[in-house]
């Protein structure tokens, strides 16, 4: 009729088929196996990557506790240092303190030692003196008038010593 050959387009449409079908189990199915088990494989190492990130988050905020409780244990044991600096500072401020006290009262006893010891003397002088010039006075004169001349010179340094 119009020339066509129906034998012609059965034959062409089997050998269609037999290239597709072909085609299909020769490459297709091999390409798409390779490809599914590439996929499946990446899907693997991202399923791995995430739960190594996951354990990594995990061990990060476990260390970051860690870090947190040596860092409040380090403010502690600077806080016992401190007390234990600050109670021995007081201690040996107080020790010091005692012996201060302790040397300036023996300052303060030996000085009033020396004070008598130099006034005991003083007085030992004086009376020496006073024996001596008055034993002067009587071997050198022997009138009333200079022996109460004497006296009265005596009272009056006297007299003048005990007011200053």
């Amino acid at each position: 009729m119009l020339g066509i050959d129906i034998q012609q387009i059965l034959l062409h449409l089997l050998n269609f088929v037999i290239l597709f079908t072909g085609l299909y189990v020769l490459l297709y199915g091999p390409v798409k196996k390779f490809m599914d088990k590439r996929a499946e494989d990446y899907k693997k190492m991202d399923d791995e990557a995430e739960e190594k990130l996951e354990n990594a988050k995990k061990l990060e905020s476990e260390y970051n506790e860690k870090i947190s409780a040596a860092d409040v244990e380090i403010a502690d044991m600077k806080k016992k240092a401190s007390v234990e600096i600050s109670e021995a500072r007081d201690n040996q401020m107080a020790s010091a303190k005692e012996e201060a006290d302790a040397i300036i009262e023996a300052a303060k006893k030996s000085a009033e030692r020396e004070k008598e010891e130099i006034l005991e003397s003083a007085k030992g002088d004086i009376t020496k003196l006073v024996e001596e010039a008055a034993s002067k006075m009587i071997l050198t004169s022997e009138t009333s008038d200079v022996y109460d001349a004497f006296l009265s010179g005596v009272e009056r340094g006297a007299g003048d010593g005990a007011g200053a």
